[in-house]
């Protein structure tokens, strides 16, 4: 699915169920017609493809500070309210969790007051262009909410429109992704933020702001970096890690839970238990890396159908760039430690 930048992909992102198909052992799949094979078979790609959501001790952090955050800001203030920024290198699951909050925050919602039209909305998920401008950065909420930009609206015009229909929606929860993208060290970035800022302070609305490596990006530079920083915590979202027995046998959790969700005939629970440095060295500790790599093998399993996965087929699954150079140039032993899983609602 593209990413929900629309109201209306939004609500169907909420809605969407991604159903599990059942693990049939070689048996069941060989008494199978070809045409219920090949039901079988797309079931079994679509779950594989689908972005089921895992959930992690650092989405359970992250669920847990959104709540405490929104619970905070519903007091009436005439300051600033606190939001809460996710930062990590590309590929860590920053915007994964975004969504994932953001799903159970509408969830929520919708039942703590029993609504379910369409003007209730209280979840508002926009990602910043690059090289945005005050109305690049408005327009991007425009869009979002549907709603028409005159070609000679400015940004001060815009937010009037926006803020208007975002107190009609009832919105408690704005999330801003790719906010690396604010370059606040050239003119138009450091004015999109300030539009963005004052924006926020005119909406009775908690923001979770994603974006790379935030520690080191313009956006909290300078003077208006510390005005930032001021009213924000930030989660760092690291990769796992395997220099220890501990954090040996969290990434050994990780990839048999992974495993377990793989509906493979032939596979059985366990097989992988050999491979744990051989994972980890193929993926850098990402688990977003670790489940490419695992679909995309069983997805070979089932097309070849061996129906299961072991050394061989996986040194033939290819990863991404960014795992494939950490393979290149570092032995496992990366010193962080996010933990296991289950998955998520």
């Amino acid at each position: 699915m593209a990413v929900p930048d629309s109201l209306s992909a939004w609500r169907e992102f909420v809605n969407r169920r991604t159903i599990e198909p059942e693990h049939l052992p070689m048996k069941q799949i060989g008494a199978l017609s070809p045409g219920e094979k090949e039901h079988y078979d797309q079931a079994r790609f679509a779950w594989l493809g689908a972005d089921v959501v895992l959930e992690t001790p650092d989405t359970d952090m992250l669920t847990r500070q959104t709540r405490v955050l929104i619970a905070r800001n519903t007091a009436k203030t005439a300051t600033a309210r606190r939001g809460l920024a996710i930062s990590g290198s590309a590929g860590r699951g920053k915007s994964t969790a975004a969504l994932l909050i953001g799903r159970r925050h509408e969830k929520s919602m919708r039942t703590k007051l029993g609504r379910d039209d369409d003007g209730f909305a209280p979840v508002v998920y926009t990602v910043v262009p690059p090289g945005t401008t005050p109305k690049m950065m408005m327009l991007a909420f425009a869009n979002f909410l549907g709603l028409l930009a005159p070609g000679k609206a400015t940004a001060q015009d815009l937010t009037e429109q926006i803020v208007g229909v975002m107190r009609s929606l009832s919105v408690s929860l704005v999330l801003v992704d790719e906010v690396h993208n604010l370059k606040t060290n050239h003119q138009a970035g450091s004015e999109a933020a300030s539009a963005l800022k004052v924006f926020s302070e005119r909406l009775d609305a908690t923001f979770i702001y994603a974006g790379i490596d935030l520690l080191q990006a313009d956006l909290f530079a300078g003077h208006m970096g510390r005005q930032l920083k001021g009213r924000m915590a930030l989660y760092q979202m690291r990769t796992y890690g395997y220099g220890t027995q501990a954090q040996r046998d969290t990434w050994a959790e990780l990839v048999l839970g992974i495993e377990a969700l793989l509906p493979l005939g032939r596979h059985a629970a366990g097989s992988l238990d050999n491979e744990m440095t051989y994972l980890y060295d193929r993926t850098g500790g990402s688990i977003g890396s670790l489940r490419a790599l695992l679909s995309d093998a069983a997805i070979a399993a089932i097309l070849g159908g061996e129906e299961q996965i072991g050394r061989r087929l996986l040194d033939m699954t290819s990863t991404d760039y960014a795992a494939e150079e950490f393979g290149n140039r570092t032995p496992a032993g990366d010193p962080s430690t996010p933990m296991p899983l289950k998955k998520a609602e």
